[in-house]
């Protein structure tokens, strides 16, 4: 647990939220979603961000209650059970490897800064200099967090700004007449992704000022203030220029038709790449700090939780870097590799929200007592709805996978489940009963 002067304040959990919602989706996607939903796509992003509030309420009632650090998995190894709890974190090793994508995400920008670089080079570079800025303190990475999040929330600005006042292509008649419904909600289904991320803070609760109020609090303020302000963005982005020219197109192609040239540049370079690396800043920290929890649990050997001289685990950060960069290096296919990561990993991930369901009947008092609370029977149908839909999305990537991909998954979660079970009985015939270890309540959870 931090030290209370080195707890993020509640602003920094809010940034830290905006960031890793805030990625390089809404740069590249407005102009996909708008072939879908044509001038309607501002009620494309609204639909998305309510879609990412009902996934997030049922983390905000469960970390409103119990918050700690790791405290996705956590809830899940004490609540549901301890081999699904490790399940959880053995999927996040794996979702390291999702560094490297966002890495040369911010390799096709990098370039246009320092010429001398090539997207691989620059791709490497993002990776290694954001894994260095976790290892410090918290707040020191907090802080760092909030000047890029600020950088690219005022290139969105700018963008909104300037633009509305050559706005002549835009009728909020249009909005819902040229696409209709139905071509609205298909634009979600491109769009739905770049909502997602707020929950990031829940992890990172341990280190987080009055986490009970501050971590919802900054879930529920971040995933709707970026919601709108995509909203306007899409709002402009079809509205200085014919919709028709937008599709397919990114966000630079509105831009150029009326910002300056210092602005322009501004936004397609901080903007973007910014975008780019809160995301992966935020991906770092949520990550580690759940491994950090499993390893505190004994589930991984012992010098792994070592922390440095700032509290943080890093030979973890160190470890989860490595893992990021290894596709960048090896040029592997980043697409293929997003739906080897995304097809098991979004049902591994529903293992997250079932706390939610168990947890309240377990300790009554504390969700009584919570900061945010929902009724029973809503947590139920937003947890069974995402699971619906969960399932849904998981089995179209897996069809774009090849069987031996699809048996190599196997292997993996196998092979997680075997080390599992060898690390059980390992620790056994030393005295230490890890399973019971793995269902102990954290302290705070059962004091009054």
């Amino acid at each position: 647990m931090a030290n209370q002067s080195n707890k993020m304040k509640p602003m920094d959990a809010i940034l830290m939220s905006v960031g890793a919602i805030i990625g390089a989706g809404v740069f590249s996607m407005t102009g996909v979603a708008v072939g879908a939903a044509g001038p309607g796509v501002p009620i494309s992003f609204l639909i998305a961000g309510l879609a990412a509030m009902m996934v997030n309420l049922p983390y905000m009632v469960v970390s409103s209650a119990l918050p700690a650090r790791g405290a996705q998995y956590l809830h899940v190894a004490r609540f549901v059970s301890p081999l699904f709890g490790f399940l959880l974190v053995w999927n996040l090793v794996l979702e390291c490897i999702y560094l490297s994508v966002l890495g040369i995400s911010a390799g096709q920008y990098l370039p246009a800064i320092i010429p001398a670089l090539t997207p691989k080079m620059a791709g490497a570079i993002t990776v290694i200099g954001l894994t260095g800025a976790c290892l410090l303190n918290v707040k020191t990475s907090a802080k760092v967090q909030n000047a890029m999040v600020i950088l690219v929330l005022v290139a969105l600005a700018l963008f909104v700004a300037m633009g509305i006042p050559y706005m002549k292509y835009w009728s909020f008649k249009d909005m819902f007449s040229v696409k209709g419904l139905a071509g609205i909600l298909v634009g979600v289904s491109y769009v739905r992704s770049a909502a997602y991320g707020g929950t990031a803070v829940v992890n990172l609760a341990g280190e987080i000022e009055n986490a009970g109020r501050t971590v919802p609090r900054s879930i529920a303020v971040s995933t709707m203030g970026v919601s709108l302000l995509y909203a306007l963005v899409a709002m402009v982005a079809v509205g200085v220029v014919p919709w028709e020219q937008m599709i397919q197109q990114p966000l630079s192609v509105a831009a150029k038709a009326y910002m300056p040239s210092w602005a322009f540049n501004f936004f397609v370079i901080g903007g973007a790449l910014f975008a780019v690396l809160t995301t992966i800043l935020a991906f770092l920290m949520d990550i580690s700090r759940a491994i950090w929890a499993a390893a505190d649990d004994g589930m991984f050997p012992e010098w792994l939780k070592v922390t440095n001289k700032y509290g943080v685990p890093y030979r973890i950060i160190i470890i989860m870097g490595a893992i990021g960069l290894t596709p960048i290096l090896l040029e592997l296919p980043l697409d293929y590799v997003f739906a080897v990561l995304n097809a098991p990993g979004m049902l591994l991930g529903l293992l997250a929200t079932l706390p939610a369901l168990v947890a309240p009947s377990k300790l009554p008092k504390k969700f009584e007592q919570a900061w945010f609370k929902m009724p029973t029977w809503l947590t139920w149908t937003l947890v069974l709805a995402n699971i619906g839909l969960t399932f849904f999305l998981s089995y179209n990537l897996f069809l774009t996978l090849t069987l031996p991909t699809i048996l190599g998954i196997v292997a993996f979660y196998g092979g997680g489940i075997l080390y599992f079970y060898l690390r059980v009985n390992k620790l056994k015939n030393e005295g230490t009963n890890l399973i019971e270890e793995m269902s102990a309540y954290d302290p705070s959870w059962v004091s009054e």
